[in-house]
């Protein structure tokens, strides 16, 4: 029985999109990271889709009539706890769900790195349509079909997309790129392009690209993620989920949003 629960078929749906082999697993913490017990007696087919599980993600699962798992791109736990107690806000989203019935799974990297993942999304307004896409860190022994698979992405050449990004010297031209969701200071260091588009670097990792003569654009850390969900991700998991029978039905959080706002 335990094979056929919502939350095994989206591990083997995953498979088939992003393995998890593929992500930083040194670091990263992706798979499944709450399996709530299923009640049998009702069919859940409602798959919800974010960045951030919060709580006012939380509280729109639980409000779906048959939500069974939310993928939330980013891993709500990264650490070992010591404790799961309702007076944490994240734990109590955690333990709220588990007791619903809803699972919790988290991609995050396994995402960024497969070939039509975030990265490829992301560069694809900067690449020509002859131009060929090169990784920046190249995924080691990535599963068959899955070759390309790695972090970053670099076009061979740029359309005019780049030379309508703002610098700070008018007579600057943009001839390159290189993009990273997320937080991409490490990814991209050393990285030969004349921008460099991440979410998010540190102070000083901006000060050594600016000083390299790069320009750098931060989009905020999950502005760069955010938009994948519904444009690529949303309907590519429909389409898995429908090959494994009918009924489901992938949503894209409406409560999900970038922490901060522009003062």
């Amino acid at each position: 029985m335990a094979a056929r629960t919502p939350i095994a078929v989206i591990k083997r749906v995953w498979e088939r999109i992003a393995p998890l082999q593929l992500a930083e697993r040194s670091w990263d913490n992706v798979g499944v990271i709450v399996e709530a017990p299923y009640p049998e007696a009702r069919e859940q087919k409602q798959v919800l889709l974010t960045i951030d599980l919060t709580p006012s993600v939380c509280a729109e699962a639980l409000a779906l009539p048959a939500c069974s798992a939310v993928i939330a791109y980013h891993p709500p736990i990264f650490r070992g706890l010591k404790s799961f107690t309702l007076g944490d806000p994240l734990q109590a989203s955690l333990l709220k769900l588990a007791a619903r019935g809803i699972s919790v799974f988290a991609p995050h990297t396994s995402l960024d790195a497969t070939p039509n993942g975030i990265n490829t999304w992301l560069v694809e307004p900067f690449k020509s349509d002859a131009s060929a896409v090169e990784v920046v860190t190249a995924t080691e022994n990535p599963p068959v079909g899955f070759e390309g698979a790695g972090m970053g992405k670099l076009p061979s050449s740029s359309t005019s997309a780049c030379s309508m990004v703002a610098v700070p010297a008018p007579e600057r031209t943009i001839q390159s790129v290189a993009v990273c969701a997320g937080s991409g200071g490490g990814v991209l260091r050393g990285v030969d392009a004349d921008l460099l588009l991440t979410g998010e670097m540190s102070h000083h990792e901006v000060l050594a690209c600016v000083a390299a003569g790069q320009v750098v654009v931060l989009a905020n850390h999950s502005n760069t993620e955010r938009p994948y969900l519904a444009a690529v991700l949303q309907p590519w998991l429909q389409r898995e989920l429908d090959a494994e029978g009918a009924g489901w039905e992938v949503l894209v959080s409406t409560a999900d949003a970038d922490p901060l706002r522009t003062m």
